[in-house]
């Protein structure tokens, strides 16, 4: 139900809608390179080993923090009712809605890999090639071996403030 006291507010953010001067956000922002496989790729890795295990990043672009001189372009009006005045927010974390925000996202998974990998090299090794903007989709040869993986997962992602949440897993038949 719409009206009920607890749907959640959720900030829309339009990274594409265009200023008095006819130039967005999105227009101006440098989208970077990509550091994924492309979802095929990721599938065929995925399926290659028996045991496999899949989990969502919660809220993942509320976790990556904006640095302040590019966070003041992420603005937002809001009020409660129209009686009020409208109040305006400055946005300090990733926006879904602009053309950088997938590049930032995984960009700062693969920094947390790159400072905290050599005490969780199972994880680092997930965090750079295992992420598909920010769902999980991993596996293991052995059932002990993914285990390991999900402990050293959450125990380096809780290092850098992410939460893995919705696992799932399967034992499937190898099909290469």
């Amino acid at each position: 139900m719409e009206d009920s006291l607890t749907t959640k507010v959720r900030e829309v953010f339009d990274g594409s809608a265009k200023s008095s001067s006819g130039v967005s956000l999105n227009d101006a922002l440098m989208v970077g390179s990509t550091l994924q496989d492309d979802l095929f790729g990721e599938l065929i890795r995925f399926r290659s080993r028996k045991n496999a295990l899949t989990a969502d990043m919660e809220k993942m672009y509320r976790q990556i923090k904006v640095h302040p001189e590019d966070a003041i372009y992420q603005k937002i009006a809001f009020r409660a009712n129209p009686d009020e005045p409208i109040k305006v927010f400055t946005l300090n974390t990733v926006k879904y809605g602009t053309s950088c925000a997938s590049f930032l996202s995984i960009r700062a998974l693969h920094q947390l890999a790159h400072y905290e990998g050599s005490a969780h090299p199972l994880a680092a090794s997930a965090l750079k090639q295992d992420f598909y903007v920010d769902d999980l989709l991993t596996a293991a040869n052995t059932h002990e071996e993914a285990l390991l993986l999900r402990n050293d997962l959450i125990q380096l992602l809780h290092i850098g403030g992410f939460n893995l949440q919705k696992w799932a897993s399967i034992r499937s038949v190898r099909y290469f």
